[in-house]
């Protein structure tokens, strides 16, 4: 059985999509809030690095439509594909943190960021994910062998 590697202290704060005007009160460096993260290669049984949003956004749909963002703008280029299809994934969730695959390409996960701490708490958002994976010995299978973006609501 194929399992998901959990990084743990792995991952990195290295992105974060726009730069929101001072005027709007919709994030800050600290919860409470929302953040997002990505993963690329979630499958890959050597190692796993996650990248943070910089920001916690006050709104769980300010975090989304800036992930959202991201995906559009920035992952358009590495695969057209998977990008138009995560962000038009992203459109119809309703769920308030989750995780969405890509195949084996990418998952990205948006979570809640509690009082005082920061978006690295995605940390142990993304590794319950992990475990949730892992308990189901055919979901790796059928989350790499998805012909499209597949959302695993949490919480």
């Amino acid at each position: 059985m194929l399992k998901l590697d959990a990084p743990g202290k792995s991952f990195q704060s290295a992105i974060s999509n726009h730069d929101y005007p001072d005027t709007e009160a919709e994030w800050n460096g600290t919860g409470p809030g929302w953040s997002w993260m990505w993963v690329p290669y979630p499958f890959n049984s050597q190692y796993v690095q996650g990248q943070f949003s910089r920001q916690v956004f006050r709104r769980n749909h300010t975090s989304r439509d800036d992930l959202q963002a991201f995906i559009g703008e920035n992952l358009a280029e590495n695969d057209r594909r998977w990008s138009k299809a995560a962000a038009a994934a992203l459109r119809g969730v309703t769920a308030q943190e989750f995780v969405l695959t890509c195949s084996h390409v990418w998952a990205f996960a948006l979570f809640e960021v509690n009082s005082g701490s920061t978006a690295s708490s995605g940390t142990a958002f993304y590794n319950r994910w992990v475990a949730a994976v892992n308990a189901d010995p055919q979901a790796s299978y059928m989350l790499m062998a998805a012909e499209q973006p597949t959302v695993m609501a949490m919480g």
